[in-house]
């Protein structure tokens, strides 16, 4: 088996083979080993062509004119969004359009995407590739050559096989539930940007609210540390000044304007001296203490 029209880099073909045959397939690399494989020519084409549904080659060059006019018309076509019906074809064989695409819009392989994604992915419902082919089963050798040579001959056949419609019409499906789910996800798209600013607005709140609520466990946690040594007897101090400036300017104010009795003089004399010898006292305790 060989692949026309392209030149791909892929496991199964050969590094060094021009002519793009599969070498890598395991029961067609001798006779002998093909005898002893006792496999139908259909069972080895299905083989061959699942593994390159699942590990798509890389195209390296388009050589078939008509398959180059046609991947230019697909990828320039604007806004197009359903599948083409023209595959390739093999020498032996024809492969699905999807294993044929340009390096960059080439898929990821298969063991890739299963690798890199946590969930496996979804399943296809791919149609079975038949084995024989009634349309083509009694035909002769002649006939079949001439098909194998006349592309458009080729290709019109390709369209007649009830799988290739199944292919397409799955594909179709695929792509129809695609667009609803995007349309979807478009009207959605106003109410997401709605909670989305909330969401914003609601974490500049919360960043405001957690500012503020720092400052008052600062401010809470300096109330209730007990007091700087320091910082008190300089307050005591202070204020064991005041209460003797205070007595002694009730005296002085007695003396000069001589103004009650003696005993009301006395009194509160005492009572503001007292509190300066009660401040005095209190220093040295803390003095004392440290």
């Amino acid at each position: 088996m060989t692949l026309v029209g392209v030149k791909v880099r892929h496991p199964w073909i050969g590094d060094n083979s021009s002519s793009m045959r599969v070498t890598g397939y395991e029961p067609t690399r001798s006779e002998q080993a093909w005898n002893d494989s006792k496999l139908l020519l259909g069972a080895a084409v299905h083989d061959v062509v699942k593994n390159f549904q699942l590990n798509p080659p890389q195209v390296l060059e388009i050589t078939d004119k008509g398959l180059l006019s046609i991947q230019n018309k697909t990828a320039g076509a604007p806004g197009s969004r359903t599948p083409t019906r023209t595959p390739p074809r093999s020498g032996n064989n024809y492969f699905p359009k999807s294993s044929i695409t340009t390096e960059n819009d080439a898929p990821p392989s298969y063991n890739v995407v299963a690798e890199a994604e946590s969930t496996p992915a979804p399943e296809i419902p791919m149609p079975s590739i038949p084995l024989k082919n009634d349309e083509v089963e009694g035909l002769p050798r002649e006939d079949l050559d001439d098909l194998l040579s006349d592309d458009l001959e080729f290709k019109a056949f390709v369209h007649r096989l009830k799988v290739f419609d199944e292919m397409f019409s799955v594909g179709s499906s695929r792509l129809n539930e695609n667009v609803i789910l995007a349309k979807q996800n478009l009207e959605r798209e106003t109410k997401w940007k709605t909670l989305q600013q909330e969401v914003k607005d609601l974490h500049k709140t919360l960043k405001y609210k957690v500012d503020h609520y720092v400052k008052l466990e600062d401010k809470q946690k300096s109330i209730c540390a007990p007091p700087d040594t320091k910082s008190t007897l300089k307050k005591l101090q202070k204020a064991k000044k005041e209460a003797f400036d205070e007595s002694e300017e009730l005296a002085e104010d007695w003396v000069e304007n001589g103004q009650g009795g003696v005993d009301d003089f006395c009194k509160k004399f005492l009572e503001r001296r007292n509190v300066h010898h009660i401040r005095a006292a209190k220093i040295e305790l803390l003095r004392n203490s440290q």
